[in-house]
């Protein structure tokens, strides 16, 4: 039996923009496959935040998804069927259909503030098979021979494909000791947002401020600061207060999370990775007054062991058990599962000035607006980048 690795690198930049015009918040809808999506990414958060010894986290799930959704496309019975339903299908054929379409959806996006790529490296000993050619091609992935047994070479590769899709900003996911020298096949995925602010921060209201690690100690933050009309809702299900950032680029958005606890990210992390977030999520809706806003300025980079962490999430076949439907000559197991995440959300590059056309509440002559909404991100919370109802970014910021 052969082996088979799969990578993922995953970056995400929020920078508030200079230009502002008239916006209006776009109809979000509500789809199953958004909501399958969802419960998978919050049980990944949830294992991925209990294995860390730093709790502030960052990962795609969505990426590893549609990496496990290409690789089922050559494997077959348990092993398939842990996918399936790790991933909420029905059965195989819902899940094919599913992420090649989300696939070719997101390839075909302006690469300027989304680039989603797959990528084959086959060893120059091996064939793939034909049906999962098809599946390449259907996943808009390319295929190139690569030889790994130069173990360099094989990780310089993968590193520079890795670069040359994220801007630099994550140029060696993979190490040397992470190739096989026997490997048949490297499955890879990159995700690339570069989001701008349709919420304008001030950079010069920026301030030094408490930011509570626990119930007993706290540290100075650079604190953002905003005053505006946002979505909001208060969920007693969860124990927490949500806000929705929204990017100038259509259908994204940033929803935090903030507990009502400054201790209490642990038990909404256990919650959401039991009901999702879209419940909540689409609950939202105009604050009815405005949000002062305070939230720290924050960069996050995880390395994520998927050989620990699948197996935690109901995903351990594909690690022992071998997909005959990859290359022609062995079946092939995953040797080595892994993914590096980065994001990194500040105010660069704005300038002072009204945003325009955001939310109306209806005011009479003699009315005075009501007190604005305190929104103090000074706890630690959880964070999802979404578009549209999808989740394509998740992670957890404490310090």
């Amino acid at each position: 039996m052969g082996t088979i690795i799969l990578v993922l690198m995953a970056t995400m930049a929020g920078v508030a923009h200079s230009r502002f015009g008239d916006y209006t918040f776009p109809s979000y809808t509500r789809s199953p496959l958004g909501d399958s999506v969802d419960i998978a990414s919050m049980k990944f958060l949830k294992e991925t935040y209990n294995s860390a010894a730093d709790k502030s986290v960052v990962s795609s799930p969505f990426g590893i998804m549609s990496l496990l959704a290409f690789y089922a496309a050559g494997a077959e019975g348990a092993n398939r069927d842990e996918i399936v339903r790790f991933l909420g299908a029905s059965d195989y054929k819902q899940l094919e259909a599913s992420y090649e379409s989300l696939s070719q959806r997101y390839a075909s996006m302006d690469r300027s503030y989304l680039t989603v790529a797959n990528k084959v490296f086959v060893s120059d000993k091996y064939t793939l098979r034909d049906q999962f050619k098809y599946a390449a091609s259907a996943y808009r992935s390319d295929v190139e021979n690569l030889n790994f047994e130069n173990t360099k070479l094989a990780a310089d590769t993968m590193n520079q494909w890795s670069a040359s899709n994220t801007n630099g900003k994550i140029s060696s996911p993979v190490s040397e000791s992470d190739i096989d020298p026997a490997a048949a096949a490297a499955l890879l995925n990159v995700i690339f947002f570069q989001g701008h602010w349709h919420v304008p921060f001030n950079a010069s209201e920026t301030k030094e401020k408490e930011f509570h690690l626990d119930r007993s100690n706290s540290v100075k933050k650079p604190m953002m600061h905003l005053l505006q009309s946002l979505f909001y809702y208060e969920s007693a299900e969860l124990g927490a207060k949500m806000i929705e950032l929204p990017y100038k680029e259509s259908q994204f958005r940033m929803i935090v999370v903030l507990p009502d606890e400054v201790d209490g990210l642990s038990s909404v992390v256990e919650k959401v990775a039991q009901r999702g977030l879209l419940e909540d999520v689409f609950k939202m809706g105009p604050a009815g007054a405005d949000v002062k806003l305070d939230m720290p300025k924050f960069e996050i980079k995880s390395k994520l062991n998927l050989n620990e962490l699948l197996p935690k999430v109901g995903v351990s076949r594909i690690f022992s058990e071998a997909a005959p439907g990859i290359i022609k000559e062995q079946g092939v197991a995953v040797s080595r599962g892994l993914q590096e995440a980065f994001i990194k959300v500040d105010e660069e590059g704005a300038t002072a000035g009204a945003f325009t056309g955001l939310i109306m509440v209806f005011t009479s002559s003699n009315s005075r607006p009501p007190p604005p909404i305190s929104f103090k991100v000074d706890h630690p919370f959880l964070f999802a980048i979404l578009h549209n109802d999808i989740v394509l970014f998740t992670g957890t910021y404490a310090h």
